[in-house]
């Protein structure tokens, strides 16, 4: 979207929370999005932590967070367009108490609870997240999977990272970003 707007001679002029939600509405025409995209599109634009209305693609807090990360990416992948949108649709009240609890500041939890209901919701199995758990501040399915990322200190990492690693498939680590796109 950055691009296109720098292409457009727009840059500066359009908000990036806007040119998020453009950015949102052609994944829902072109039909690659399930949950709607407006929350990972807008960590990904704004950077930090965001916390987000998905049918309103309304943007509800943003906060900057420093986490060590840890993802683990099996071998077998899924497609957004591919997941069953109905029963994502089912773990709706989990989606409403995860919003509750990352809008009180409860992010690493809100974060579990809501990688637990959809990796049920998609078909994934949760035993990468219980794994993590008690190492982790957080733990959750990445997106609609079926990657797993979580979050917390490096200590407590390195030790998911092992019972990781003894998964096929690759783990990255990496940390939060508080700063977001940018036009060059």
């Amino acid at each position: 979207m950055l691009a296109t707007v720098d292409a457009l001679g727009l840059a500066g002029i359009v908000d990036l929370e806007d040119a998020c939600r453009v950015g949102v509405g052609a994944a829902r025409e072109a039909g690659v999005t399930v949950t709607g995209a407006f929350d990972d599109a807008s960590a990904s634009m704004l950077g930090g932590l965001t916390v987000t209305d998905n049918t309103e693609d309304e943007l509800l807090a943003r906060e900057e967070v420093d986490w060590d990360a840890l993802v683990w990416t099996p071998p077998e992948r899924a497609y957004s367009a591919d997941a069953d949108a109905e029963r994502c649709e089912l773990v709706a009240p989990m989606a409403r108490l995860v919003e509750e609890l990352a809008l009180d500041g409860e992010y690493a939890r809100a974060m579990t609870v809501n990688g637990l209901a959809f990796s049920a919701a998609l078909g994934f199995s949760a035993d990468p997240a219980v794994e993590a758990m008690p190492h982790a501040a957080g733990v959750s399915l990445s997106g609609t999977g079926p990657s797993v990322v979580a979050v917390g200190d490096a200590d407590g990492l390195e030790r998911v990272e092992a019972l990781w690693r003894e998964r096929p498939g690759e783990t990255l680590r990496t940390a939060t970003r508080s700063t977001g796109g940018r036009y060059l």
